[in-house]
């Protein structure tokens, strides 16, 4: 039997896909998720903070908070003459599931099932 036509959600999941792609990058670095989990137990935290609970320099915390910035992981509000960070995930959550749900969708469809 052949296999219902996927094509249009083929076409979403693609453009889910390029829509993930910074935070599947973002993910990708031990150091990036070390960063995710300390602020996970913090409202916020400076760049100063952040070091201190790390092995890093203060300007490769800072490079790695601008590439999570970017891939809308993280929030940051300036306080006097501190930026403080902090999580900032319930788009990139929707986005995530989104992609995850179309490709599940397609994965049923292409499966054959008990026939």
């Amino acid at each position: 039997m052949d296999h219902p036509d996927t094509t249009h959600l083929e076409l979403v999941v693609h453009k889910q896909l390029q829509q993930c792609s910074s935070i599947f990058l973002a993910l990708a670095d031990p150091v990036r998720q070390d960063i995710i989990m300390i602020l996970t137990k913090h409202e916020a935290l400076n760049v100063a903070q952040i070091v201190e609970r790390t092995p890093m320099s203060r300007s490769a915390i800072s490079h790695h908070l601008k590439i999570l910035k970017q891939a809308g992981l993280l929030t940051s509000s300036k306080v006097g003459t501190e930026i403080y960070y902090s999580l900032d995930i319930e788009d990139s959550v929707t986005l995530l599931k989104a992609f995850l749900e179309t490709t599940e969708q397609i994965l049923v469809l292409k499966t054959p099932g008990d026939e």
